[in-house]
């Protein structure tokens, strides 16, 4: 199944979190995930910060931060990845190599970014 997941849009990454969503159902039927636009389009490489991508991973640039955060989504099996470069793809690829963010790192992030999330 492949479901958009990102910092943009972390209802679905705040979700799966909690064990509930649309993540979270299709990894319980044992279906493999793909993350899809993990960096929004691109918008999210210019809207997130290096605080951000420091918060997540020290050492990664906000792209390898967020596309880290995509894949470090509970239930979530692998991530779709366009690139431009062959500098990009390296860096994308060094990224998702790395080990997962751990959940309270993201639940800390999908507070900060969605604060009016349901149950929060």
């Amino acid at each position: 199944m492949q479901l958009p997941v990102s910092l943009v849009q972390a209802d679905a990454l705040g979700q799966a979190l909690e064990g509930r969503g649309p993540v979270a159902a299709a990894a319980a039927r044992g279906w493999e995930v793909f993350a899809a636009a993990p960096l929004h389009g691109g918008e999210l490489v210019q809207a997130a910060t290096d605080e951000l991508a420091a918060l997540l991973r020290p050492g990664l640039s906000v792209a390898q931060a967020c596309l880290l955060a995509a894949a470090s989504c509970p239930g979530v099996s692998r991530v779709l990845v366009s690139a431009s470069t062959a500098a990009h793809w390296e860096a994308a690829r060094a990224a998702l190599e790395q080990p997962a963010i751990p959940p309270p790192i993201l639940r800390k992030v999908c507070d900060v970014l969605a604060p009016h999330h349901e149950g929060r």
